[in-house]
């Protein structure tokens, strides 16, 4: 049933045997991945690049050696949002599957883990996991810049985020220098910076996490890291600037 589903939303067969490798194993080198999924040693790097282009693998660093993992199989409807054939059977599909990946899903224990994503899955998956932190009541802050990349890169994303944090009433706490452009967030709070501050790229604290989306490297590169003292660093961080802030 898993792999029919992956088969609509328009993976190889080569993506499916490495996708199902990783949700089987949990966190693994290539050399468990080309073991389990039985596919060249060539190819696995190739076929990995395209799932966490599709935002549906990711890879931390151990002792100077990737290992990867499969990311949370809600991940998979983002994905198949994107695609516009058939989306309603698929999803249903999907949605089926899910409770099946995540019987066989293994999940790494260390709760300070850095998961790094290529291509605009990464800066969608920032938004979504945003919203869930809102709705649980954590704080949100970011740190801006004065172009806007969401709203050229991905303006169907940032529309649907606006639209979920006016549905589940979520605030942002916004910092930017002052320029031509400003938020168009509907519920946030935003102050500004002397122009002297550099705010180059993205950077969003919410719960133990803090998102980094880099718009400026190609493919656009996504770090998310989830570490309690890392995130409680960043917001005493922010909240500092944020009292030299203006509105």
């Amino acid at each position: 049933m898993i792999k029919r589903s992956l088969e609509k939303l328009g993976l190889t067969e080569g993506e499916i045997q490495v996708y199902l490798a990783l949700i089987e194993l949990g966190e693994t080198t290539t050399g468990g991945i080309t073991k389990k999924a039985n596919i060249a040693s060539s190819k696995v790097y190739e076929v990995l690049e395209r799932l966490m282009k599709k935002g549906l693998a990711s890879y931390i660093i151990k002792n100077n050696i990737k290992h990867y993992d499969a990311t949370p199989p809600e991940r998979l409807i983002d994905f198949l949002e994107e695609k516009k054939d058939s989306i309603e059977e698929a999803q249903t599909s999907i949605r089926k599957a899910i409770p099946e990946i995540k019987n066989k899903r293994k999940t790494s224990k260390d709760e300070n883990k850095t998961i790094v994503y290529k291509g605009l899955q990464g800066p969608k998956i920032v938004l979504k996991e945003a919203i869930e932190a809102g709705r649980k009541g954590e704080e949100l802050y970011g740190f801006g810049t004065d172009e806007d990349p969401y709203k050229d890169y991905l303006p169907i994303a940032i529309k649907q985020h606006f639209l979920d944090q006016k549905r589940y009433k979520v605030k942002w706490n916004l910092l930017f220098t002052k320029g031509k452009w400003q938020s168009q967030s509907p519920l946030a709070n935003i102050r500004y910076l002397p122009k002297g501050f550099n705010l180059p790229i993205r950077t969003m604290i919410y719960g133990n996490k803090v998102a980094i989306v880099d718009f400026n490297s190609k493919p656009f590169t996504t770090i998310i890291i989830e570490n309690k003292d890392i995130a409680k660093s960043y917001k005493s961080h922010f909240k500092f600037l944020w009292k030299q802030a203006k509105k």
